[in-house]
């Protein structure tokens, strides 16, 4: 393996070091979420889904894992893929990562994909997403809140769940804080059934007025577009 392929390796196993040392006392509640990024090999993509087949049953067996699911990027941007593993908190989460045959798979994640990057979020009170499945498309917004601003961006939140949970066409809001507190410190997730009910909710004018008002309280946006894939059914 070379040494850009260890490092996001060593970045997992950073994390579980950190989660052992905590004390028990510091488990949080909610979800603890695990979200991977990494392209395909140029030209690889068939060959990467077909390995993956063969580590889904590793992957998805210890019971300390809540949910996992992998998205392709709708626009075939980079990071072309996206592994999102989810947890109760982070005591489950280190348990999970520190399980041998766990650790074994993530290593050959990363022999098989170009490159991959670790995000760990907790899971926000926000909106209430509901207890539906996955659906089809995702959009993922990431933001900063900037310096000395998240407390009024969060008081402003409060006013416009409300206007962006109401349409039928979005089936699940769920917002993040960034664990460490690095950037992006906001991560927010709104999921469809179909591209046309996403197109047709970011075209409202009641949506499109909170988007500019978050833009205008916030720095360092993106969003990322996702499209559900099947490798996994622990959802």
């Amino acid at each position: 393996m070379s040494k850009g392929k260890n490092f996001p390796l060593i970045i997992v196993l950073l994390i579980f070091s950190l989660f052992l040392s905590e004390n028990i006392s510091y488990a949080q509640s909610g979800s603890i979420k695990y979200v991977y990024t990494i392209d395909y090999p140029m030209g690889g993509k068939a060959e990467y889904i077909d390995w993956v087949k063969s580590i889904v049953s590793i992957l998805q067996k210890p019971g300390e894992l809540v949910s996992i699911a992998s998205y392709d990027n709708y626009l075939n941007e980079s990071p072309r893929r996206v592994v999102e593993f989810e947890f109760a908190d982070n005591i489950d989460a280190a348990k999970y990562f520190g399980n041998p045959e766990i650790r074994d798979v993530l290593e050959q994640t990363f022999d098989h994909g170009i490159t991959a990057d670790i995000l760990v979020l907790k899971k926000r009170g926000d909106y209430n997403p509901g207890k539906g499945k996955r659906a089809k498309i995702k959009y993922v917004y990431s933001l900063d809140y900037g310096v000395g601003n998240k407390t009024a961006y969060l008081e402003m939140v409060k006013t416009i769940v409300k206007t962006l949970q109401i349409p039928k066409e979005v089936k699940r809001i769920t917002s993040y804080d960034n664990y460490f507190n690095a950037s992006p410190n906001r991560v927010i997730e709104f999921e469809f059934d179909s591209m046309d009910d996403a197109v047709k909710y970011f075209e409202m004018p009641q949506v499109k007025d909170v988007i500019e008002n978050s833009v205008n309280m916030s720095i360092n946006h993106k969003c990322s577009i996702l499209e559900l894939r099947g490798d996994y059914n622990k959802n």
